[in-house]
């Protein structure tokens, strides 16, 4: 059933629950159920990119797009997608010799002195190289936040990874800078290789 149709007939239980109460509860879990499928649907669509990422189908930039989990992601991978004319491609989306992937899982870091591991994953991974961070202030701008960034690098970068960290302030406010910190990256990788 479309969210339209269940809708209707949620309506309709509701109204003739007022003379048969049963129906009134029934008519308000339907309702309930509507309302949990739509604000849920963009959450949906974010899994789907990235299960079509991991099996190497092909992504849409729409697609992709939804895997950001912050405006400051939004806006930086906006930025890439028209610096370098990204399109669809295999498992990620591709443009002027550039690959991009969203929220990639990198790795496990212990948690405190406890046995407990926490899987975490970059923002970005470019070119299968280059991991990229945006960082917003009020996530990553503690002292406890840093070390806790620079313990991840630290994991990311024994796995063969190059972190790029960019603050979310730069995205905002320049996002060309943002593309040019990333190209000056690759450019570095390319004359290290």
């Amino acid at each position: 059933m479309t969210y339209f149709q269940r809708g209707l007939l949620a309506a309709v239980l509701i109204a003739i629950g007022f003379f048969f109460w049963p129906l009134l509860g029934i008519g308000g879990l339907i309702a309930w159920s509507v309302y949990s499928d739509i604000r849920s649907e963009p959450e949906r669509k974010r899994q789907e990119a990235e299960i079509a990422a991991r099996i190497n189908r092909p992504v849409t930039v729409e697609d992709m797009r939804f895997t950001c989990e912050s405006p400051a992601e939004e806006a930086f991978f906006d930025a890439m997608v028209s610096g370098y004319k990204m399109t669809t491609g295999p498992g990620c989306i591709a443009g002027e010799s550039i690959k991009l992937r969203t929220q990639v899982g990198l790795g496990r870091l212990r948690i405190g002195r406890s046995t407990a591991w926490r899987q975490f994953r970059g923002d970005f991974l470019i070119d299968e190289k280059l991991v990229v961070e945006i960082d917003g202030e009020t996530w990553h701008g503690s002292r406890d936040a840093k070390a806790r960034d620079d313990a991840r690098d630290e994991v990311i970068r024994a796995e063969g990874y190059t972190v790029l960290r960019i603050p979310a302030a730069v995205v905002f406010k320049s996002p060309a800078e943002a593309v040019r910190r990333v190209e000056e990256a690759r450019r570095r990788l390319r004359t290290a290789a």
